[in-house]
């Protein structure tokens, strides 16, 4: 039998940073009792936690300042990705998928979604006026949807609050 896990899917710098609070408050709360997360993160921004079995980098989902040679790289990225969600499949039962944000989630999120794993995205603390791409996309297909400022409701009428983490 596979072990549960609950795959973390983030990004450098403040989605990096989110997410280990997040972290930090689930084994505060007593909620990292027998949890075991793997993570899922852009290349060189690993989390080292007690409760992360394992960590797997990948390349950005996309890249901000599209030119010719990255439309040329979307095949391997998306043959990457799918290689990854074999590999994490083979050796894991993922029961939920939690992210920070951010392209990144997009399409492991749909794939594990189609595999009966719960979606939960957290749009990032940076966003008061806009919608980042993520949130845009991840808002139709997580399960649960959380903001972190108030002022997002108005673009995720059906969000939950939760405050900063």
């Amino acid at each position: 039998m596979k072990p549960k896990v609950i795959l973390l899917i983030y990004g450098s710098g403040g989605h990096k940073a989110q997410m280990e609070r997040l972290l930090d408050r689930m084994v505060e709360k007593g909620a990292g009792n027998g949890l075991k997360f793997l993570s899922i993160t852009e290349s060189g921004a690993s989390i080292k936690h007690p409760l992360v079995v394992e960590n797997k980098e990948q390349p950005a989902f996309r890249n901000k300042y599209f030119s010719l040679a990255n439309f040329l790289k979307i095949p391997q990225k998306y043959l990457n990705f799918f290689q990854c969600f074999l590999s994490i499949r083979k050796k894991y039962q993922v029961v939920a998928v939690i992210s920070t944000g951010p392209g990144l989630a997009i399409p492991f999120s749909f794939l594990f979604k189609m595999v009966k794993a719960k979606i939960i995205f957290i749009e990032t603390w940076s966003r008061f006026e806009t919608q980042s791409y993520a949130g845009k996309v991840m808002y139709r297909l997580a399960d649960r949807f959380y903001i972190q400022n108030r002022s997002l409701a108005r673009f995720y009428p059906s969000a939950i609050y939760s405050g900063l983490l």
